[in-house]
């Protein structure tokens, strides 16, 4: 009696049951057979009602779920009865229940008893329902099963290709182009699947780029924005795991910037200064300062995914680990001239149109946002688009909106192959639009880098008249504007200086005018590795003076400067013309004096001999001193050296100029403009991107100058305190050397509220007249004696 007890008890008690199989399944066989029975009598009720509730089918499909594995052959049926139960009836069944089937399916695919290419197809199916819950929960584990099969060197390509040919179609679908329909739904949440396995580096193959670029011409601003945000920025997360399926268009419409920010940092930093000074609230602020630093560098793509970055262990390893993340999308595109001739005809066309018969007109913020990405892709695969150019004329305006913004995918929309043509009006434009007397400063600023980002690209994009006009304002008294010109000035010292007028030109652009310029079209192969000359030439086994020359500056090996071998060919060339010049002397000297024939005959032929020998000694030099790249392989210590030694160079000539400045007049001599600015050129990205804060240029970091705290102040003040002691007080010197003061020194200090009390001060109220005169009489007398 006792026993059917227990065993009834055990059927109504699924949690106790579900501990007694597994701890001992061969003796509980038949209870879970009874399970089974029930669950398929059950299943066959429910699916004649499946919109009602049915929490009891709900447990014994979770209990059945976790014991299933124990009975492989009775339970064989099982996950193929759940999958067809949610392609059937997913829409209508009520969310609890479909969820725990979901769960259900989770788990007997992370046992291995139902594989993923069975329960895939029905997940991305599954994104249409409008549950938030159930899509965050189906998001999650697609992410991560993929990532799973895709573990290390091995690559599951046929669930990729699988799954990958699945995206484009939810993508592509006809129900994906409603905007108010379940398939837009279905399209955003695969769009952001793709997006994250690229961002952890388990798909990077051009197939998965392609989806995302299928992506970029939905109708739906939702998804489209967030596939241009992907190819702006790879790495940059984008909106939090089913976080932004029910924002409104305008959040998703946005430049990517998020309303939901995960830490506050000015807020903190003002709770810090106004309340009181605690190590609680101080740990708080330290800790909101690398989250946000955190934040920022991830929303920069300085950083790698959390997955990659918690598995590396040090720094070294670390950076690799973020450097081995940067692949780059916009070479995967197969298409990229139709690619962008499409974005283009929708934003024109978005431009032009109006709201009347129902079209719709996206938001200036997306169209936006499709120009960058239509710059990009003109800029990375050298593209013609000749319509983009004169399209970009009507916003070079300083009243545009976000015009720093359009300023900068203007000069990244231009290459070395841009007809000149089309470029020099709208140089012109911002020439006569921002760069003028009656503009602001800061819009001088932002034309004058503009025109100088555009022409490091394309030098023909100019007249000589209009660049010199700009090369004048490097005298103007506002720093961005006389930055500005003076960074065009170098340029155009560098790479055209015929261009310039010859006061302007400098003494090292003046001595390289037989140097030709590119021509449009033209391209320079390169004759070895740039600075590989700063690098020791290998010694050739002679031991005369034209070896491999070390001019040394000092007694360790970080002062050695390394004679170039440009240098070394022109002091052999030039040695060699002055012999044979003076030869050539002595023979036009001596040929009017001898009246003999055969002694000019004599003459002329030891003339060629010698000609002769000088060649062959400086061609035997040119063989001598090749480049050090053409005699070996540079490892990766030769490269960092060349960065090193470049670095000191240019370091070097900023201080030998700073000296200068300083034992002159007080100003650089106008040959020497162009050091710093070169330092600072357009290409400052590891991207060779230019940024918008490129063109604001010195009035970004204006902007970006924060308030100094009390420690950065007080360090400040330290600094500059430091080789002044002599004009310290007494009181700085007595604190430095350790000198206290007096308890009745201190009493004259103190308030006299402090002292009040004091039985001294006390009895001086009380003091007769009689006594007051005595010491009144002893204190002029001692005033008397110090000499008062």
């Amino acid at each position: 009696m006792g026993r059917r007890v227990r065993s009834s008890n055990l059927l109504s008690n699924l949690p106790q049951l579900q501990n007694l199989i597994k701890r001992d399944p061969r003796s509980y066989e038949e209870e879970f057979s009874q399970q089974l029975q029930h669950f398929e009598s059950s299943l066959v009720i429910f699916e004649l009602k499946p919109d009602e509730e049915a929490k009891e089918f709900g447990e014994v499909i979770n209990f059945l779920s976790q014991v299933v594995r124990c009975y492989p052959e009775k339970s064989a049926r099982f996950p193929g009865q759940l999958i067809s139960l949610l392609e059937k009836h997913y829409p209508v069944l009520e969310a609890e229940l479909r969820k725990s089937i979901v769960q259900a399916l989770i788990l007997l695919r992370g046992r291995g008893v139902v594989s993923n290419e069975k329960v895939m197809p029905l997940f991305f199916t599954l994104f249409k329902c409008r549950d938030k819950k159930l899509r965050a929960l189906l998001y999650t584990h697609i992410v991560n099963d993929v990532k799973a099969a895709n573990r290390g060197k091995h690559r599951d390509h046929k669930l990729n290709k699988t799954l990958q040919g699945f995206m484009y179609t939810m993508i592509t679908a006809a129900d994906a182009q409603d905007k108010h329909g379940e398939g837009a739904i279905a399209a955003k949440k695969s769009l952001d699947v793709c997006i994250e396995l690229y961002r952890k580096r388990v798909w990077t193959d051009a197939k998965a780029v392609n989806v995302i670029v299928q992506a970029c011409f939905s109708p739906i601003n939702k998804v489209m924005v967030t596939a241009v945000q992907f190819f702006l920025n790879p790495q940059k997360k984008s909106s939090e795991d089913g976080g932004s399926d029910d924002d409104s268009d305008a959040a998703a419409e946005g430049v990517g910037i998020s309303k939901k920010n995960s830490v506050n940092l000015q807020l903190i930093q003002h709770q810090s200064n106004v309340n009181r000074k605690t190590r609680a609230r101080k740990r708080v602020l330290e800790r909101a300062t690398r989250t946000h630093k955190r934040e920022q560098a991830r929303r920069d793509g300085q950083l790698a995914d959390e997955d990659s970055s918690a598995t590396v262990g040090g720094g070294a390893a670390r950076k690799k680990a973020v450097a081995a993340v940067n692949f780059d999308a916009l070479s995967l595109v197969h298409d990229p001239q139709g690619f962008a001739e499409k974005l283009f005809g929708r934003v024109h066309h978005s431009t032009t149109a109006t709201k009347r018969g129902g079209s719709t007109v996206d938001r200036f913020e997306v169209r936006l946002i499709l120009l960058k990405l239509i710059s990009r892709l003109i800029g990375h695969h050298q593209l013609q688009l000749m319509a983009f150019y004169p399209f970009l004329q009507r916003y070079l305006q300083p009243h545009q909106l976000e015009v720093t913004q359009i300023l900068a995918l203007f000069a990244n929309g231009t290459h070395a192959f841009t007809p000149p043509d089309v470029l020099q009006p709208l140089v012109r434009a911002i020439a006569d639009n921002f760069v003028s007397d009656h503009c602001a400063p800061e819009v001088m600023c932002a034309g004058l880098n503009t025109i100088r980002a555009v022409l490091a690209r394309q030098p023909l994009a100019v007249d000589p008249d209009l660049l010199n006009d700009l090369v004048l304002y490097r005298k103007h008294k506002d720093k961005g504007v006389m930055m500005g010109a003076r960074s065009l000035l170098a340029l155009y010292r560098q790479i055209n200086p015929e261009m310039l007028h010859r006061r302007d030109r400098g003494r090292d652009a003046s001595q390289n005018l037989g140097r030709v310029p590119l021509q449009f079209g033209e391209q320079r192969p390169a004759e070895g590795v740039d600075g590989a000359e700063l690098l020791e030439l290998p010694s050739s086994g002679s031991d005369d003076e034209d070896s491999d020359v070390l001019l040394e500056s000092g007694d360790s090996d970080e002062g050695l400067s390394y004679a170039t071998a440009d240098e070394l060919l022109s002091d052999g060339d030039a040695e060699s013309d002055c012999s044979v010049g003076i030869q050539g002397a002595e023979d036009e000297s001596s040929g009017p004096a001898s009246d003999d024939e055969e002694a000019g005959s004599v003459s002329g032929s030891d003339s060629g001999q010698l000609k002769a020998a000088s060649s062959e000694q400086t061609s035997t030099k040119l063989v001598a001193k090749k480049r050090v790249d053409m005699l070996r392989f540079l490892t990766d210590e030769d490269f960092s050296r060349i960065e090193q030694l470049k670095k000191r160079r240019r370091n070097e000539g900023v201080s030998s100029k700073s000296k200068k400045q300083k034992a002159g007049d007080g100003h650089l001599d106008e040959d020497e403009v162009g050091g710093d600015e070169d330092l600072s050129a357009d290409e400052s990205d590891s991207d060779g991107l230019v940024k918008d804060w490129d063109i604001l240029g010195d009035y970004h970091s204006r902007r970006q100058r924060r308030k100094a705290t009390y420690d950065e102040r007080m360090d400040s003040i330290r600094a500059g305190r430091e080789g002044r002691e002599k004009f310290a007080s007494s009181k700085a010197k007595r604190d430095k050397g350790g000198v206290n003061l007096s308890n009745k020194q201190k009493r004259k200090t103190k308030d006299f509220k402090m002292i009040a009390h004091k039985r001294s001060i006390v009895s001086k109220g009380k003091r007769s007249l009689v006594q007051k005169r005595q010491e009144l009489r002893k204190h002029v007398i001692k005033q008397k004696k110090k000499g008062y």
